[in-house]
């Protein structure tokens, strides 16, 4: 269902007559922070090759490609994924003929199509104008359109309730090796790390650390000044991995999305959740409703963050939910 829902609110970040705002920059000794809109990715250069991590997506990472050739004349060795994610996993298939794919243990499954014959959600219901149990191209909204062809899995333009249960992954490069909890990789003499986190977002996310360079890169749970759009399914998993980041020896915290930050970034972002979660167990306890709660509550910490305004009675009814044992 998460996989759907991320589906059904895609909306392109540019047109196709717009050119996508694309950048390069040195964040620390032959580390790299790149760009697509509101997407970043990060590589790392060594004298055998390059580290990096998430592809985003085809368009990307042929052009990524190209300007590694120019600038530094080296192959991408190795593609460290921090989750399956269609927007940050797409398009490993461009450095494939160099590299190898690491992601968690999990992430395979999640590339699956499920099992047996599942139902159109029922959002999705309603649009199938023939009654086949089927979402035909000519019956989905424009806002499908983008990922319609990630989605249809067998490529018969039709998606079922199994290839909407999945998502468009169709194409994020399955990883050649997997890891449980930890994962070093070495070359040229530089070492990276691969952290599993747990999953405060998806069930195979990790944050990529670069010991040397003092820099973690995350995408999604890890933000700086910036609230997530939801702190389910377990908040308690969100806080654990906020720690396990918070444990590292880092100065900076280049994320995934709009603006790098630093380790104070995380923790701050760690203490707004327990703050969230303590007022909404405080509020159950005085008996005060759903609404009261969102009403009276401050978070002065978060202002001027993005989304400071508009998140927390959002991640407040998420708690709530959660510690009512409604959801």
């Amino acid at each position: 269902m998460l996989a759907l829902i991320g589906l059904l609110s895609v909306i392109p970040q540019a047109s196709a007559q717009e050119a996508p705002a694309r950048s390069i920059v040195n964040i620390a000794p032959d580390l790299y922070r790149v760009q697509n809109n509101n997407h970043y990715t990060v590589f790392l250069v060594t004298s055998e090759g390059i580290i990096m991590s998430d592809p985003i997506n085809r368009d990307f990472s042929t052009w990524l490609k190209g300007e590694l050739q120019q600038r530094f004349n080296r192959p991408v060795r190795y593609v460290l994924y921090t989750h399956h994610d269609w927007d940050h996993a797409s398009g490993g298939a461009v450095f494939a003929d160099t590299a190898q794919f690491i992601g968690h243990h999990n992430m395979p499954e999640t590339l699956t199509l499920p099992a047996g014959e599942l139902p159109l959600p029922e959002n999705v219901r309603k649009m199938d104008a023939n009654g086949n149990r089927r979402l035909e191209r000519g019956e989905a909204p424009k806002n499908m359109m983008a990922t319609f062809d990630l989605t249809d899995a067998n490529k018969d333009g039709a998606l079922s309730g199994a290839e909407l249960a999945r998502g468009p992954l169709n194409d994020v490069h399955p990883p050649t090796r997997t890891f449980s909890d930890r994962q070093t990789v070495t070359l040229g003499g530089k070492t990276v790390e691969m952290v599993y986190i747990g999953e405060a977002h998806a069930r195979d996310s990790s944050v990529i650390y670069f010991p040397k360079e003092r820099v973690v890169f995350g995408a999604d749970v890890m933000q700086a000044k910036r609230l997530p759009q939801a702190v389910t399914p377990n908040i308690g998993a969100y806080i654990d991995a906020m720690r396990t980041i918070e444990a590292l020896d880092f100065d900076i915290a280049a994320t995934g999305h709009a603006l790098a930050g630093t380790k104070a970034d995380v923790t701050a972002l760690r203490e707004y959740l327990e703050e969230v979660v303590s007022t909404v167990a405080s509020g159950i306890a005085a008996g005060r409703s759903l609404k009261e709660i969102q009403q009276t509550a401050k978070f002065d910490r978060v202002k001027g963050w993005e989304r400071g305004d508009t998140q927390p009675p959002i991640h407040i009814a998420q708690v709530y939910a959660t510690l009512k044992g409604t959801r």
